[in-house]
């Protein structure tokens, strides 16, 4: 009993719990770069649904449960923390639930079509047996992936007769090749244009395929309902069951072949019956298919090939099954003895109880564009148990809830006549697990106000420190409006300009973007000089004036260097510009030929998950040359509304207009040619009056045809202040002069702690405050001004992180010098990461998935998070240094602020704790309202979860022997800070899944990463040092 008692202690003590979570946070941080070179499959088999990952979840619990008990947390009323602790069982619970007894799948209806089935999002092998003139049909859950153990064995008695099944080798990617050998047989080569393109399948000799629902039959027994082939003195001929029309491609004669009779198979003609359609491209007479595997990772449409072995009778044979999730697999005959079987890998159809008609799909664009706004399915819902008939409308983020199934708006054909249903079964999961978010929620709502919660406790104890002693320091304001936001090239000379007056005048008209969006012409311009040179202003000139002078005068810019070269040593070899900024000039050839044309048709080609940098670098700079196309032309002018159109057009002057000689020019083409005469005058005379005349009729034309869709003036005027502001490049030098500024009040304060001033704080105080309030209002006019929350794209969410730095400084810092510190150097450095050149600043419409209050509220948390984090993981930083330059005679005063620090430290660490973990789930809920999957295990979600199970240790560790010291918690709230780089960075650019741009060659590590890492762990190494030497800190 006693030994019972012992293991029992050591595998649910405190320090076992900090031990689960952290092997936890290991395996599936490991478990996503599986998936990056392998593929899902893989990390699900080799992690997320391995044996030692569910033991691992029933230990974590239980130490769970047993501490509860452990700590008395009922008896001494610490609500928060048992709430808290009990919300961790009950979702595990509801994950476990999913687990073992949810499912899902996709349905596809075609509009006037009907299903009552969806197909698994499993993988299974599906059997059909023909024995003794009886059909068997069964299956067999499977999972198969690149990695991990792929061995199935199965034995069977159908009929009498035993059949023994194996799979004997899996190959990831199978790709066919035809190679000739002497002693091999006949190989036709059969292609079909599928889905993705052209599709190509080899025939041998002796075999019997079933290729996209044809059955071709090259055996000698010929079979009613195939289309059957045979040699006759080494040629093929062919016979099939319905009437094909043969098409000779070289001269376009057609023949009408009858069934029944065998045929000459011509090669290179392709045979149409139906919805059948081939062509037979190469007949090899002496050849054999060798199959081996183009790549290791498995994608979610890549085909696998899985080795089959099937034996009966004495007799073996064994071939090739190709097959992919989610798709009903192709099925591969197999002969042996007396014995006929049929084996498919793929998805297996899961019957409902009831149908679904699709009636009518319907898809929402953006104003004059092919984007998609909304996409819904308006279906009827038959049940015919209880004679239900019920209409229902089935949109993005608005699900059809029946009969324990929920089905979501996932895609939709091409053709706009057929739609994808994605299904969920997992009534009982879903609820146990927002039971256990609910209580999350309420456990740490209780930590910032119950009075026996650790925040609280901490709170008391810094009001019942002594603060900081403060000293002089000058502080600089005004150099920040003085610092150039923008670098400026020299101005060479004779370059036409537009009048600023013009171009403000003009920089007030509304246009239409590609994506719908309505917005004025200063964001236009600002927006198209960013994206071609990433610069706001080139040679002295502002946006307009750049985009009006290109549109004047487009010869004189033809040799003007304005567009950002790509970086890969194949793109300078194509166009060897002389500096980062190449001319219009330079992408063509001495006879007017497009260079890139060739690499960039091959990029476009190739497909989207395989463009490496290169790929990508022509697809981009193919980009800018079609916008300075656009510009050149007017094309880009999308200021002229259509009136009554029922989508709201505007276009421009060239846009989709092909006219003939004698049909009259468009009210946008007649404008532009004279407004472009306009401009050429003015810019040669210095008289705008005519140009401004211009801009005006076109505004009241604007105003007459296009009400329906144009922005107020007051948000026109928001938008045009908010982009002359430029209120956040501004605010990160503010920030960063303050942080200089309350560091050195700070490391004053430490080695000279007699001479006190107050007011330099109070001063430094006041001005941080008050760029808080211009955050906060930048904030709000981009709210404003997009009609949206701004945290949607890269650049909205490091301005929002920043914003949420500053918030948490003032919250829970705003007594300490080096709280205070931290919050502005970290505000600073994340305002200047924004404005890097890979972050693009432009305010864009959401596609359908992600208009969701549940996203909103999701993404504010989870960013705003990573401001609390980043600020803790800074004060850790702080701290650290600190104890490097403690000596015996400050001792006492650095020890004190250290401790006063590391207590702000850990507040801001709850409180960002508490904002990743709800944030976490929200998007959970957001996930499982959109497409029916609270938790998927994508990266971003995985990494989410590590930083959450990260910082719970930290804040745990004052409960693990050995782990208590104030040294620790710094050293550890430091690193921690790498979760959040992953989940915000890595997880992007280095890992594959929904969220991530790093298709192709990932972007290389910058070294700048390796000495700070260095650099941090060198002054976590002297700090220690230190904090021997003058006592445990």
């Amino acid at each position: 009993m006693k030994t019972l008692k012992l293991i029992s202690d050591r595998l649910f003590s405190t320090s076992a719990a900090g031990l689960y979570m952290l092997l936890f946070a290991l395996a599936i941080g490991a478990a996503t770069f599986i998936e990056n070179d392998f593929g899902t499959s893989s990390a699900r088999k080799l992690v997320f649904n391995a044996w030692w990952m569910e033991l691992l979840m029933a230990l974590f619990g239980g130490a769970i449960l047993v501490n509860i008990f452990r700590f008395r947390m009922v008896q001494q009323k610490k609500w928060a923390v048992l709430s808290f602790h009990a919300a961790i069982l009950v979702i595990l619970t509801g994950a476990a639930v999913t687990r073992y007894f949810g499912f899902e799948g996709m349905m596809h209806i075609r509009e006037g079509g009907q299903a009552d089935f969806f197909l698994s999002s499993e993988t299974y092998l599906n059997f059909e047996a023909k024995v003794n003139d009886r059909t068997f049909r069964f299956v067999e859950p499977v999972y198969f992936a690149t990695l991990g153990n792929n061995h199935f064995e199965g034995e069977y008695l159908l009929g009498g007769k035993e059949i023994a099944v194996e799979v004997t080798d899996f190959m990831p990617n199978p790709e066919e090749t035809l190679m000739a050998d002497p002693q091999g047989g006949a190989v036709l080569q059969i292609v079909i244009g599928g889905a993705n393109g052209r599709e190509e399948y080899y025939l041998q000799e002796g075999q019997r395929s079933n290729i996209r629902g044809t059955i071709f039959n090259f055996t000698p027994q010929e079979s009613p309902q195939a289309f059957n082939i045979r040699l006759q003195e080494g040629k093929p001929y062919f016979t099939a069951p319905t009437v094909f029309v043969q098409t000779q491609m070289a001269t376009q004669q057609t023949d009408t072949l009858a069934p029944g009779m065998y045929h000459p198979l011509r090669l290179r003609s392709l045979y149409s019956s139906g919805n059948q359609s081939f062509v037979f491209a190469q007949f090899t007479d002496k050849a054999r298919v060798d199959i081996q595997s183009s790549g290791v990772k498995m994608e979610s449409s890549s085909m696998a090939g899985i080795k089959v072995r099937v034996s009966s009778g004495g007799q073996t044979s064994e071939e090739y099954v190709y097959g992919m999730p989610g798709v009903e697999g192709q099925q591969r005959v197999f002969t042996a003895g007396n014995v006929q079987l049929a084996i498919a890998y793929g998805a297996r159809r899961i019957k409902l109880p009831f149908s679904l008609r699709l009636r009518d799909f319907i898809l929402e664009k953006y104003p004059g564009t092919n984007s998609a706004s909304s996409y819904a399915s308006e279906v009827t819902l038959q049940d015919p148990r209880s004679g239900l008939v019920r209409d229902q409308r089935i949109y993005m983020n608005h699900i059809l809830n029946y009969g324990g199934y929920r089905f979501f708006q996932s895609s939709f054909d091409q053709d706009e006549l057929g739609t994808y249903l994605s299904v969920n079964h997992d009534w009982w999961g879903t609820w146990i697990s927002y039971l256990g978010y609910a209580i999350l929620t309420i456990g740490m709502a209780l930590t910032f106000f119950h009075k026996k919660s650790r925040f609280r406790q901490l709170s008391e104890n810094l009001k019942a420190m002594k603060q900081l002693n403060k000293v002089l320091i000058m502080c600089i304001f005004a150099a920040a409006s003085a610092w150039p936001s923008a670098v400026r090239a020299d101005s060479p000379a004779a370059i036409p300009s537009v009048s600023i007056e013009h171009a403000q005048r003009f920089g007030l008209l509304v246009m239409q973007d590609h994506r719908g969006r309505m917005k004025p012409m200063n964001t236009y311009a600002g927006e198209i000089v960013r994206k071609l040179s990433r610069k706001e202003s080139l040679f002295g000139l502002n946006a307009e004036q750049i985009i009006l002078s290109m549109v004047a005068a487009p010869n004189d810019w033809y040799q003007r260097p304005l567009i950002k070269m790509g970086k890969h040593e194949k793109t300078k070899a194509l166009i060897p510009a002389s500096g980062p900024l190449a001319s219009y000039a330079d992408f063509f050839d001495k006879e007017g030929q497009y260079i890139l044309g060739d690499q960039v048709r091959l990029a476009y080609n190739t497909p989207e998950k395989d463009r490496g940098v290169f790929e990508k670098e022509m697809i981009k700079l193919d980009e800018k040359i079609n916008i300075c196309n656009m510009v050149f032309s007017g094309t880009f002018f999308k200021a002229f509304p259509v009136p009554g159109h029922s989508e709201n057009l505007w276009e421009g002057p060239q846009q989709n207009h092909q006219h003939e000689q004698n049909e009259a020019a468009t009210p946008a083409q007649q404008f532009f040619e004279v407004y472009r005469s306009a401009l050429q005058n003015g810019m040669t005379s210095g008289d705008w009056s005519k140009a401004d005349l211009l801009v005006d009729e076109l505004s009241r034309y604007q105003i007459k045809n296009g009400r329906a869709v144009m922005p107020s003036n007051v948000k026109i005027k928001a938008e045009i202040w908010l982009n002359q502001l430029n209120i956040f490049s501004r605010l990160g030098k503010i920030y960063g002069l303050l942080g200089l500024a309350f560091l050195g009040l700070l490391f004053w304060g430490v080695f000279k702690p007699g001479f006190q001033s107050v007011w330099p704080g109070k001063i430094l105080t006041g001005i941080f405050f008050t760029a808080f309030a211009f955050h906060l209002l930048g904030l709000g006019l981009r709210w404003y001004v997009s009609g949206r929350a701004p945290w949607s794209n890269g650049y909205e969410s490091m301005i929002y992180i920043g914003f949420t730095t500053t918030l948490a400084g003032i919250i829970f810092g705003r007594k300490s010098v080096g709280s205070l510190a931290a919050t502005n150097i970290l505000a600073a450095t994340i305002l200047m990461v924004a404005g890097l050149s890979w972050l693009d600043p432009e305010i864009t419409p959401l596609v359908p998935v992600l208009k969701s209050y549940w996203l909103t509220i999701h993404v504010s948390l989870e960013a705003g998070s990573y401001g609390f984090l980043m600020l803790g993981a800074l004060i850790g930083a702080i701290n650290l240094i600190f104890m490097v330059f403690r000596t015996r005679s400050n001792a006492d005063n650095v020890n004190r602020i250290i401790r006063e620090m590391t207590m702000i430290s850990e507040m801001t660490l709850i409180g960002g704790l508490v904002m990743v973990s709800v944030g976490t789930y929200l998007g959970g809920v957001w996930a499982n309202e959109s497409w029916g999957r609270y938790w998927g295990w994508d990266a971003k979600e995985t990494w989410a979860l590590v930083t959450i199970l990260v910082y719970a240790f930290i804040l745990h560790m004052r409960f693990i022997p050995g782990l208590k010291s104030e040294y620790a918690f710094n050293v550890a709230s430091l690193f921690g800070w790498a979760t959040v780089i992953m989940t915000y960075f890595g997880v992007n650019y280095y890992l594959s899944g929904l969220h991530s741009y790093a298709t192709g060659d990932p972007a290389p590590i910058p070294p700048s990463i390796f000495y700070a890492i260095i650099t941090l762990t060198v002054i976590s190494l002297l700090a220690f040092w230190r904090n021997r030497q003058y006592g445990k800190v």
